[in-house]
């Protein structure tokens, strides 16, 4: 067959790869020359949505495609970050990575399936042409993790691998005897228990939560959870609005019982509060916080306690958050803290 396309793209978070993508893979290759495949969520913490990093998902991708005896010459994989709250520059985050091995002048298709909402990104690029792909055999990732963390069982059909020893199938039966799967395998079951609480409720519930980005001589207030969702990740301090209460005073008073921070360092320091209301923030269900920016006027870094749902509180400076420490934020910690400090003209 004639190939009608230089390149093609394919974005997804591979949480796991499974047959179903390798169907779309082996359409694509038929019809273009090369194919960039865009991990999605490559730098994020842990979590029962995202459990396995992106170096583990493309060890998975290599190994079943060389299984599968696809042509892997042929294809390049490539990290993409989440960008919740800047879809511009998610946008030209995929356009640099695949700019890389594609000339602007080449003929370049996205692949995908337009299923729901989520979808949405097939329409971001009106450049490129688009390669429709089904839904094969219904298959999807998010049954695959229920099975993986409700019943501690590898779905057969959907691997690639004939055997347990081999492809992704042996990563993901390593994956079950770690560490990290005990915390998210605890994290999965302390999330189905919480919404218990409102799964009669004639609608789904919406919370609202507060968090506090404390800045102090470049510096950024963090704590350590101490409970799942998120137990060891690190977070802003924050937790839900009471019934009676003011955001501002939300705000305050959770910063103030989770790191032990003297509330007279806060009095004169206010900068502004943001709302964040990614519908898919948090794995506990909807959930739309209000981020109040503290900037501290003080020459010492305040005293801080790790207290109530905070098992630490420490001092981070913004160049080691911003660098370092995305995959180690609870939720879309990150992304606040990048989208905040930029609005407000702290980072560059």
């Amino acid at each position: 067959m004639m190939k009608k396309y230089d390149t093609a793209v394919f974005i997804g978070r591979f949480q796991p790869f499974h047959k179903g993508h390798l169907h779309n893979i082996e359409k694509a290759l038929k019809v273009a020359d090369q194919l960039i495949l865009l991990i999605g969520s490559s730098f994020r913490a842990p979590s029962i949505k995202n459990p396995f990093s992106y170096q583990d998902r493309k060890n998975m991708i290599m190994a079943d495609l060389n299984l599968a005896d696809v042509d892997v010459t042929r294809i390049v994989i490539e990290p993409l970050s989440d960008w919740f709250y800047d879809e511009k520059g998610w946008i030209n985050e995929v356009l640099t990575r695949v700019e890389k091995y594609s000339a602007k002048s080449h003929k370049t298709a996205i692949v995908g399936h337009q299923k729901d909402a989520s979808s949405y990104y097939l329409k971001c690029f009106p450049k490129w042409r688009h390669i429709d792909v089904d839904n094969y055999k219904s298959y999807n990732a998010t049954a695959f993790r229920k099975a993986y963390f409700e019943q501690k069982c590898i779905l057969e059909e959907y691997m690639i691998a004939k055997t347990r020893d081999q492809g992704s199938w042996q990563i993901l039966d390593a994956f079950l005897t770690n560490a990290q799967y005990d915390r998210l395998y605890e994290e999965y079951h302390a999330i189905k228990e919480y919404k218990k609480a409102w799964e009669d409720a004639p609608y789904a519930p919406i919370f609202v939560t507060t968090d506090a980005l404390v800045i102090c001589n470049e510096h950024i207030l963090l704590i350590q959870r101490k409970y799942a969702p998120g137990k060891d990740l690190w977070a802003l301090p924050g937790g839900f609005l009471e019934e009676d209460e003011r955001i501002f005073d939300g705000i305050r008073r959770e910063l103030v019982e989770e790191s032990g921070i003297d509330s007279a360092f806060l009095d004169k320091s206010p900068v502004a509060i943001e709302v964040y209301d990614y519908p898919d923030r948090s794995l506990r269900g909807r959930t739309i916080t209000h981020a109040g920016l503290f900037s501290l006027q003080t020459n010492r870094l305040p005293s801080v306690k790790g207290q109530d749902d905070a098992q630490k509180a420490k001092w981070f400076s913004i160049s080691h958050v911003l660098s370092e420490m995305s995959d180690k934020l609870m939720d879309d910690h990150y992304q606040i803290i990048k989208n905040m400090l930029s609005k407000h003209q702290l980072i560059t």
